[in-house]
């Protein structure tokens, strides 16, 4: 049993990630785990910052965040992210293979609440890989507080492939703490 588990833990080694930190100024600092061999780029702004995980040369998937400062005076509502997110999956529905919205929850720490919903292009079924054109697509949102929030995507061609299992990890597992 204990040879057992020990296989297996040096299979997940090649997935291990390494956490990177983005620091976004007055509004704190976004931690998320970074997958092997992938590689961070943050452009930071006065209104948030777009995140990219860019895979290592050959695979064939990727990550965005769109994270976004909530102006002052206005509030990212928790409660309004599902109905946010299942207004902004309305464009993916019919030409999915699942013809419906389906919501999955994130596991977030310290406090934060995160949703997806994932899609299969139905003109990509039984093709072969082809190079930034992805079969399968995660669509998400982040609340991280009231004035944080994060659009995210996940594109890759195997919603059950360890590129996708990797980028959900470190979408679920970021998180932002004030400075």
């Amino acid at each position: 049993m204990k040879r057992h588990l020990f296989l297996s833990a040096l299979l997940l080694l090649p997935l291990a990630a390494l956490a990177d930190t983005v620091d976004l100024g007055t509004h704190g600092t976004l931690t998320l785990a970074v997958p092997k061999g992938w590689k961070l780029l943050s452009d930071v702004k006065d209104t948030g910052a777009d995140i990219t995980l860019s895979p290592p040369v050959g695979v064939n998937a990727q990550a965005i965040y769109s994270l976004v400062y909530v102006p002052a005076g206005a509030t990212a509502v928790k409660a309004d992210v599902d109905d946010k997110l299942l207004a902004e999956c309305d464009a993916f529905v019919d030409k999915s293979v699942e013809k419906k919205k389906t919501l999955v929850k994130l596991s977030m720490s310290g406090g934060a609440y995160g949703v997806y919903c994932l899609f299969t292009d139905a003109s990509l079924v039984g093709k072969p890989p082809e190079k930034d054109n992805f079969k399968v697509f995660a669509i998400g949102i982040i609340w991280f507080s009231d004035s944080v929030a994060v659009s995210w995507s996940i594109l890759t061609d195997d919603a059950n492939g360890p590129d996708f299992t990797a980028m959900l990890a470190s979408v679920s597992g970021s998180t932002v703490k004030a400075k």
